[in-house]
């Protein structure tokens, strides 16, 4: 029994070695993928640049508000967080999520609607600074 358990592991020794070599180390990618697949952050943030959002009227108004484009407002998934704590998960069909993250030295909140059943993202609204809220409707 000792025999085999110790032919095992140098057989796994010899293929991580060999996972681990070449240009591309697919050992190290494969491990980070598995890390990130628990971290929930990453995954909400995965779903809402996976689809192509819709902006509701007020993040319209907004955007024209403060003088954006909306790549400005979508790169705020680029290294973002979740909080959850200000996120409504709970919301049937279609739960919203905070995404938080500094631009260009200001601190902008976007708040994203994902409906699962159609793939549908909507932008609901964002603040910049947590400044006070405009164009309420």
């Amino acid at each position: 029994m000792v025999k085999r358990i110790v032919l095992f592991g140098f057989g796994a020794l010899i293929s991580i070695f060999f996972l681990s070599l070449g240009p591309e180390n697919r050992l190290k990618n494969t491990f980070y993928a598995y890390l990130d697949y628990f971290n929930l952050d990453k995954r909400v943030i995965y779903h809402l640049s996976k689809e192509d959002p819709f902006f509701s009227t007020k993040s319209e108004c907004q955007i024209v508000y403060y003088n954006l484009d909306k790549s400005k407002i979508l790169s705020v998934l680029d290294g973002g967080e979740v909080n959850f704590s200000k996120s409504n998960k709970k919301q049937d069909p279609c739960p919203i999520y905070v995404v938080e993250n500094v631009l260009e030295d200001n601190f902008i909140e976007v708040a994203f609607q994902y409906c699962s059943e159609d793939k549908k993202v909507t932008i609901l609204d964002f603040s910049i600074n947590n400044e006070e809220a405009i164009c309420e409707f």
